[in-house]
């Protein structure tokens, strides 16, 4: 596949310090969502998460669609809590950036795919809320969402919706994921529905009314090489929500 014909899948970066002193600074893309556009056919393009509006919109013009990935925490304060005991370590700044680079996707209708905490962000960029720490916070008793075993192996299972964008991609009402996360999305955000719980209620995908969203919690990009199914939500976010909205530019 041609690099002209290939849609350009723009990856945002997630920000970390490197020095003790917290003086050292960078942005980073893990090599597995690289790899995993790569090997679907699109071309992936690391995004660093600055927050100048002329920048994020210079960079939505070169893209074909957006990957939001997983990392660090949301900061609560963006959907009006204080922070809990048990909330780990949030990056205010690059959550503000992503929001802001969101703006302009959504003002667009690009297609996005939100994976972990990039659901989570997309969640809360729509009006909604997370459970900040999900055996502190969920009402009702949680099973493990936070897998020591082997990245690629599947945890638990998860009910996907019939009539969901989701269910169309897999073709199935329950399939194996992994899981690595203590926060989850809680009240959805606006013109979103949940597309798969896990067997506790915890939502697990995602996606909005109108197909231009989705958004996974678990990490498919770490199972491809072991699960079929996996490999669906790339081909589908690349070949049909990002080459579709490639046309239409």
């Amino acid at each position: 596949m041609s690099g002209n014909s290939s849609p350009i899948i723009g990856i945002l970066g997630n920000y970390s310090t490197i020095s003790a002193a917290n003086t050292t600074e960078r942005f980073f893309v893990n090599k597995t969502y690289m790899e995993a556009v790569r090997l679907h056919g699109g071309i992936p393009l690391p995004l660093p998460c600055l927050d100048e509006q002329e920048y994020l919109r210079a960079c939505v013009d070169m893209c074909d669609a957006i990957l939001l990935p997983g990392g660090i925490d949301v900061d609560p304060r963006f959907y009006g809590e204080n922070p809990h005991q048990k909330l780990g370590t949030v990056q205010t700044d690059m959550d503000e950036s992503a929001f802001k680079l969101l703006e302009v996707v959504f003002e667009r209708k690009m297609p996005v795919l939100g994976i972990c905490r990039g659901e989570q962000v997309l969640n809360v960029a729509l009006g909604g809320s997370l459970y900040q720490d999900i055996p502190a916070n969920y009402e009702k008793e949680s099973i493990l969402h936070e897998q020591k075993a082997h990245t690629s192996l599947a945890l638990h299972t998860i009910k996907i919706e019939k009539g969901t964008m989701l269910y169309d991609i897999l073709g199935e009402d329950t399939i194996g994921v992994n899981t690595f996360h203590h926060q989850a999305v809680k009240a959805l955000g606006k013109d979103l529905i949940a597309s798969a719980v896990a067997p506790d209620g915890i939502i697990e995908a995602i996606e909005s009314k109108d197909r231009t969203i989705l958004g996974v919690q678990w990490h498919p990009e770490l199972m491809i090489h072991k699960h079929a199914a996996m490999k669906k939500i790339f081909e589908y976010f690349i070949h049909t929500m990002a080459a579709g909205y490639k046309k239409s530019k």
